[in-house]
């Protein structure tokens, strides 16, 4: 563990032979006091993943594409847009290291349902495909999301209802075990996931990296926080 900033790992897709992810990540974590690190998907080298999991004090699983429903049992949908399996394998591996030392763990959109997949949920691998009636959520859609009280996301947004961008196409189906619906949006679609106890592991469905904002920045701080910053 470090004894400075606190060190936040960061996950990568594997794109064309690279490791990559949206610079909006690591800015967040630098702007609210943290050092971002990102982390390779190498899911053949599992013991080098479990010690940066060990090194690190916090875990960001970054927004992505469709990870492969395989792990959740279910076909391939026609509009799935896969991601490589090689970010899902070193995910999985990153994650359950660091839930068994019990690190702070912060999923974004992609980044929830794959927390949620983790703990035996599943995913809408298409929202408009299987939920017809739901509002637009992708490509920056705004609507309002209900934050649930009594949970760990109202404490640290302070408040009841906020409006968000979307920029999702799947959702949360069934809740994994043990993680409870935090805040949803009016139709019904899950905006947010929490574990219950003293652990810090969220999941939100917005992206906060990408906005300008008192809320934004209290989700970035308040990981920050649990991760050891000041």
């Amino acid at each position: 563990m470090s004894t400075g900033r606190p060190l936040i790992g960061i996950t990568t897709d594997l794109k064309e032979g690279n490791f990559v992810i949206e610079d909006a990540y690591g800015r967040a974590v630098a702007k609210s006091g943290g050092v971002p690190l990102l982390i390779p998907s190498i899911p053949e080298r599992r013991e080098l993943l479990k010690e940066a999991a060990s090194r690190i004090d916090g875990l960001l699983l970054p927004g992505s594409r469709d990870m492969d429903p395989k792990f959740y049992n279910e076909e391939p949908h026609p509009k799935l847009r896969p991601m490589s399996i090689e970010r899902t394998e070193a995910e999985f591996i990153l994650l359950e290291e660091a839930l068994k030392i019990e690190i702070p763990v912060l999923g974004i959109c992609g980044g929830m349902q794959l927390l949620n997949v983790f703990y035996g949920g599943s995913l809408y691998q298409d929202i408009s495909s299987f939920l017809p009636d739901a509002l637009t959520h992708e490509k920056g859609a705004v609507h309002e999301i209900l934050i649930e009280d009594n949970t760990r996301l109202r404490g640290i947004l302070g408040a009841e209802r906020l409006p968000v961008k979307s920029y999702h196409h799947q959702a949360v189906k069934e809740i994994g075990t043990g993680m409870s619906v935090s805040a949803a949006s009016p139709d019904g679609i899950v905006e947010g996931i929490e574990s219950g106890g003293t652990s810090y592991v969220l999941g939100i469905q917005w992206h906060p990296e990408r906005e300008d904002s008192e809320y934004a920045d209290r989700i970035f701080i308040s990981f920050i926080e649990a991760c050891g910053g000041k």
